[in-house]
């Protein structure tokens, strides 16, 4: 249910919870066997389907095993607002993508924020055209329109560097905001934008209405990029160590149990979130929900071995997001972006008891 609204330097956050139980106690930490409510806040105003690994945990029993609870923060003003709410500590956790954070770094502002667990392992944005476009690169964008979800953001950085390892000067092209729904898609429909610019998931649910893209290969500084982590103050993480451990466990459970059975997981979302399940025929939403889903979570392949752990980050993933945002001159240590300590205390989970849970879930 909706139980409160946090105001910060104009950004307004809706706050949820699943549960009816709870107060608004700040912080994670509690005595031992009390439950530890962490603040998620999510860097969208609707809770999407293709985020339900976050919080179905609650509904799977996977929260309650690590006695901690979950409250919802989605907000809108993207990844920038989430860092806000996460700085000024009225949100604990949430997973944007790192450019900011490595960006506020070089311009010499300390969040002081931390990364602690890899979510997306491989970068989330992609250029693309109509099937029949006569731009075959980003080395055909000269004098071009290209339409972004938003401005200013991580999605104008990719194209830029798109652009410049194609040897084309980005001054030279107009960046235009079209958003992420079917407008997007229809400006490139209409020919008002050459290009569009937009994540893996929004490209799933345009491409599961019927719209047609063609992909522009990505510039190869960002082969080495991963998507998003998950995000906290360092001191939230230095104060409540298990609680933090406890949520990567129950999630990397969830992410499990998704992947198994993914239309499962998008059901449970609309149960525990009905302000955001679909109001008309839910045998149509779910065709559109599911390669949303299924776009995002099936390229983590951690399995919790030596060669794929779960979670964690590699200094060279940081480093090429330096790289990146050509700010190597003025970021010269990563490992102050992360820590792989959280990570590495999720011990062993025993997959197949998650996946036989999955498969044996109701269907309806």
């Amino acid at each position: 249910m909706i139980r409160k609204r946090l105001f910060l330097t104009g950004v307004l956050a809706v706050a949820l919870s699943a549960t009816a139980c709870g107060g608004d106690s700040a912080d994670g930490g509690g005595a031992p066997g009390e439950t530890s409510k962490i603040r998620y806040v999510y860097c969208a105003e609707t809770l999407a389907a293709s985020g339900a690994p976050f919080w179905i945990g609650e509904k799977l029993g996977y929260f309650a095993e690590e006695n901690i609870s979950l409250e919802m923060l989605p907000v809108s003003g993207g990844t920038g607002a989430c860092l806000q709410l996460l700085a000024a500590g009225q949100a604990d956790i949430s997973a944007p993508s790192p450019d900011v954070l490595v960006q506020a770094a070089a311009d010499g502002r300390n969040l002081d924020l931390r990364y602690f667990y890899e979510v997306a392992p491989e970068f989330l944005f992609d250029a693309t055209v109509l099937p029949d476009s006569p731009v075959r690169s980003f080395a055909d964008l000269k004098d071009a329109t290209i339409g972004l979800a938003s401005l200013g953001g991580s999605f104008e950085l990719f194209a830029k560097a798109g652009l410049r390892s194609a040897g084309i000067d980005p001054a030279s092209v107009t960046f235009v905001a079209v958003g992420t729904e079917a407008a997007a898609a229809e400006s490139l429909k209409k020919g008002e934008v050459d290009a569009l610019v937009i994540n893996d998931v929004r490209y799933a649910a345009l491409e599961a209405a019927g719209y047609q893209f063609r992909y522009l290969e990505k510039p190869g500084v960002t082969a080495d990029l991963f998507g998003a982590g998950l995000l906290a103050r360092n001191a939230w993480l230095t104060e409540n160590p298990e609680a933090a451990a406890g949520y990567a466990r129950a999630y990397t459970k969830s992410v499990l149990f998704a992947k198994a059975n993914p239309e499962a997981a998008i059901r449970i979302h609309w149960e525990q979130y009905p302000q955001f399940a679909p109001t008309g025929d839910r045998a149509k939403a779910m065709q559109g929900a599911l390669p949303v889903l299924k776009r995002r979570i099936d390229v983590i392949e951690d399995d919790g071995s030596a060669e794929k752990p779960y979670g964690q980050f590699t200094d060279r993933s940081w480093q090429a997001y330096v790289e990146f945002l050509g700010v190597q001159d003025k970021v010269k240590d990563v490992s102050v972006f992360y820590t792989n300590d959280v990570a590495a205390k999720i011990g062993t989970i025993d997959a197949a008891a998650v996946r036989e849970k999955a498969t044996s879930w109701p269907t309806s």
